[in-house]
């Protein structure tokens, strides 16, 4: 197994301040930020594995992250000390998954899981795992964060529905691999609620599903439907195909 120095299975730890431009309107952590965190921690890690940005670009190849499944224990506020603990998990054919642990101080604050899948820069297509062919996945670390996770999240009819929020995308949500980065469909899934909607409300669960990939001009719109235990949240762009999908449990 791959240890750390403390002789512990394997798990990267990135550290962060939490910043004024990090926290939403009560002070609290963003979920597009804690996103951005993830990420952060997860390219970090690839790279001290060996596999990470400039490994995989210099292939012709990309990780895109498809899902991502966070439960919230407790919000993080402005100018807390938060650290990310993440390591990956044993891939399949094409879908990487990758955990984490949030800590707020000495106290989890959150559980995330991630799939991510590695994709062709010149085709577009999925690309094999064993073109990743400089590690050895025996050793890896096996925990989870969670027993289950639905990654398959419900879609929703929008035929008739008017659009909670609606945006056209422009070069400022574009990120290196030249798509709309991960972090912004976030955003884009809470706008669909009202200041006085979230003020009454604690974060508890967030999963978000990358469908489709959207670019520079594409119009998109956004839908949202009220569960038994949370909210559905779906945008399409002009075709009408879904290009992410969101459920948003609160407490």
């Amino acid at each position: 197994m791959v240890y750390n120095k403390n002789m512990e299975p394997y798990r990267h730890i990135e550290k962060f301040k939490v910043r004024y431009c990090d926290v939403d309107f009560k002070d609290e952590l963003k979920p597009s930020t804690v996103l951005s965190y993830l990420e952060e921690a997860a390219c970090a890690s690839a790279d001290e594995l060996g596999f990470g940005y400039a490994y995989v670009k210099g292939r012709g190849l990309a990780f895109m992250v498809t899902n991502i499944c966070i439960e919230f224990l407790r919000p993080v506020a402005l100018s807390d000390a938060v650290s990310v603990h993440t390591w990956p998990l044993k891939p399949s054919y094409v879908t990487f998954g990758r955990e984490y642990q949030l800590y707020a101080g000495e106290t989890l604050a959150a559980n995330a899981s991630s799939r991510w899948c590695l994709v062709d820069m010149s085709s577009g297509k999925l690309a094999s795992s064993k073109l990743i062919d400089n590690q050895d996945y025996s050793t890896y670390n096996t925990n989870r964060v969670f027993e289950n996770v639905r990654w398959k999240i419900p879609t929703i009819d929008t035929n008739g529905e008017e659009a909670r929020f609606t945006i056209k995308i422009y070069n400022s949500e574009y990120d290196h691999n030249m798509h709309v980065n991960n972090t912004r469909y976030a955003e884009y899934c809470f706008n669909c609620f009202s200041i006085a909607e979230l003020a009454e409300k604690k974060l508890r669960r967030f999963s978000i599903s990358y469908v489709k990939q959207c670019h520079e001009g594409d119009t998109l719109r956004f839908y949202r439907k009220e569960m038994e235990e949370g909210y559905l949240v779906q945008g399409v762009n002009e075709e009408n195909e879904i290009v992410v999908q969101a459920e948003i449990c609160f407490e």
